[in-house]
């Protein structure tokens, strides 16, 4: 016989205990999935974002480009900016040598105007990651 002074003491019993971890664990390794999601993207927007910059770079050269001849060139970005010729290497900084650029100039119905394309890719790689379109007005042209 139980002792009318005494209280039963209550706890969690060992399926609550069982349950509440379950669920502990599942959230845990969505919560872990969405960070590794998280930091994919984020080197993703980093690459995007180097390529839109160095692609920009090439664009700001053909405006400088005292020749601007129509055609198509193709080139690659040096990580030391000695390494660079200006032409079919442009200095890019660090971490631009995994790129590649192409640039082509068209005409336009304007004879002072030209057309020009400018694409980075992944070296080895035909899938722009970055492209510009521009208008660029050709020197000595009337």
């Amino acid at each position: 016989m139980i002792a009318s002074g005494r209280r039963r003491e209550r706890g969690f019993t060992l399926l609550e205990v069982l349950v509440a971890t379950a669920i502990l664990g599942v959230a845990i390794t969505t919560l872990l999935g969405l960070h590794a999601r998280n930091l994919s993207l984020i080197a993703e927007a980093e690459e995007l974002t180097i390529a839109g910059t160095l692609a920009g770079d090439v664009l700001s050269l053909a405006r400088l480009d005292p020749i601007l001849e129509e055609g198509a060139v193709r080139g690659n970005f040096a990580v030391r900016a000695g390494d660079a010729d200006g032409k079919t290497t442009v200095y890019g900084g660090p971490r631009s040598e995994i790129f590649a650029w192409s640039r082509e100039v068209l005409p336009t119905a304007l004879p002072t105007l030209r057309q020009v394309h400018v694409r980075v890719t992944r070296v080895g790689d035909s899938r722009a990651i970055a492209e510009l379109w521009a208008a660029v007005r050709v020197k000595g042209a009337p």
